[in-house]
């Protein structure tokens, strides 16, 4: 309620904004009357009778309750003697069948009477009604991270209040089922999702809010760190859904589904991202994304070769020299050899990184033609330091 009110509140000091320059300085009267009805949208426009109506007003930046009243047999209201002020910014709200109703924020401006009607509905615990237009997932890569945001429009395509049925806490019944990864983190609630009202689980998160007739944005995102080159992205569908698009960049990795057709790439020359696209998906199905060719082996191959040559310079052996199988010449004719024990620790250190990279492949974290390359390379050098060994010996 409160965080709906601030909504409100910002439309109303929006409106403040636009009507500020027109505004007279001249003391008012209160003369102004502010009428409507309340319709039932479910009984086919029929009148409510017995609702409280509550005033409220935005009056040098404070919101203040105006007055009370109650609809009549038809379903009318009205507040009298309402000042006109241009300054002040008016709205209405009732409750129905425990759903909250709000008017849109108004200003009399010239005007004397203002009419703000009401629509309410019945409410349901059926979902029957309730879709997904569509289903947009972005995907961005940073560092050793997916970051992932997620787009829905989300349809009552009823004429009642779905507020669902499974009670998750006192007060709060599910109404709408999120899945997410297992390893996701530093989830945000952008548009269309309350803190308040959004309860965690194991699979995710739910919201508790009703959902009226019409459309609703929904958008939230949250982050993945994952290891290895590949990954594979599991997203439950929570309701029936019209069309799912997945957005990813251009040329960065690979990316195959059995749910999704590839469907070409969007953007121009500031960013290109590749689409895969699906239709028509049930409620309680899944779509399996597997991603491949991550930059996180790249990144740790860099790290593991770095630490390889702080190791062999610590032993005091140049690289350049491992390549070529030559020593330095010392000027006399002679050439200075490297120390046996420093050779064989160079060797151990580079058998440890294969056996490392090993361990990496049979867990899934380097694609094979990947860990093919690295390994043959990191084979080269340890032959190369071997026969440096039987030189020195």
């Amino acid at each position: 309620m409160r965080l709906m009110r601030d909504l409100i509140c910002i439309s109303i000091l929006m409106l403040l904004f636009l009507l500020f320059p027109i505004v007279s300085m001249a003391g008012d009267s209160s003369s102004g009357i502010i009428k409507g009805k309340v319709i039932n949208n479910t009984l086919d426009g029929k009148g409510v009778e017995g609702l409280e109506i509550i005033l409220y007003g935005f009056v040098d930046g404070k919101e203040l309750e105006l007055g009370r009243t109650k609809t009549d047999s038809p379903g009318y209201f009205s507040f009298q003697g309402i000042s006109v002020d241009k300054k002040i910014v008016y709205y209405i709200t009732t409750k129905y069948k425990e759903v909250e109703y709000f008017s849109q924020p108004i200003g009399f401006e010239d005007k004397k009477t203002l009419t703000l009607d009401l629509i309410v509905y019945e409410t349901t615990g059926q979902d029957t009604d309730i879709y997904a237009k569509m289903h947009h997932i972005f995907l961005e890569i940073k560092g050793d991270s997916l970051w992932i945001k997620e787009l829905m429009i989300v349809e009552n395509r009823g004429d009642m209040v779905y507020v669902g049925h499974k009670e998750l806490e006192p007060g709060k019944k599910e109404t709408l089922r999120i899945s997410l990864p297992k390893e996701a983190a530093n989830i945000k609630y952008i548009d269309g999702l309350m803190s308040c009202c959004v309860v965690k689980t194991e699979e995710g998160f739910s919201d508790t809010m009703e959902v009226k007739p019409g459309a609703k944005k929904i958008l939230f995102s949250y982050t993945v760190n994952y290891k290895g080159s590949s990954y594979q992205f599991k997203k439950g569908i929570p309701l029936k859904t019209d069309n799912i698009d997945f957005f990813f960049p251009d040329k960065e990795i690979r990316v195959r589904s059995n749910q999704l057709e590839f469907k070409g790439t969007l953007g121009d020359s500031a960013g290109r991202f590749s689409r895969l696209s699906g239709k028509n998906f049930h409620k309680g199905s899944q779509i399996v994304i597997e991603f491949h060719g991550l930059p996180w082996m790249k990144s740790l191959f860099k790290w593991v070769i770095a630490g390889l040559v702080i190791l062999l310079m610590g032993a005091g052996f140049a690289i350049p020299f491992i390549k070529r199988g030559q020593y330095q010449d010392k000027g006399d004719g002679q050439t200075s050899e490297p120390n046996m024990t420093s050779l064989y620790e160079q060797k151990q250190a580079v058998l440890q990184t294969i056996a490392e990279l090993d361990d990496l492949s049979e867990s899934g974290g380097v694609n094979s033609e990947e860990y093919q390359i690295k390994r043959a390379e990191l084979l080269k050098k340890a032959v190369e330091i071997t026969k440096q060994l039987k030189l020195s010996s």
